[in-house]
């Protein structure tokens, strides 16, 4: 199941697109939004979830765990 989220406008990560990040709350006006979002590093997926994630397979953007496309405000999440 495929689902598109984009950072709230409001958000300093606007207009970056980090690669790796969280966030607090999911909000649906004209799109769904992600707020309160910060960029993660890739490391620390592996450290708090070592069972599930492999330094290898975070470095691999083919991957399916890895979104498959971005836009410049827009993510594309699969779920896990």
């Amino acid at each position: 199941h495929k689902h598109t989220v984009h950072i709230h406008p409001n958000s300093s990560l606007f207009e970056e697109t980090p690669r790796w990040m969280i966030y607090f709350e999911l909000v649906f006006t004209s799109k769904e939004f992600m707020r309160e979002v910060i960029e993660i590093e890739s490391s620390w997926l592996t450290e708090v979830a070592p069972h599930y994630y492999r330094a290898k397979e975070l470095e691999d953007s083919t991957n399916r765990k890895m979104p498959k496309q971005k836009g410049k405000t827009a993510i594309e999440l699969s779920s896990l």
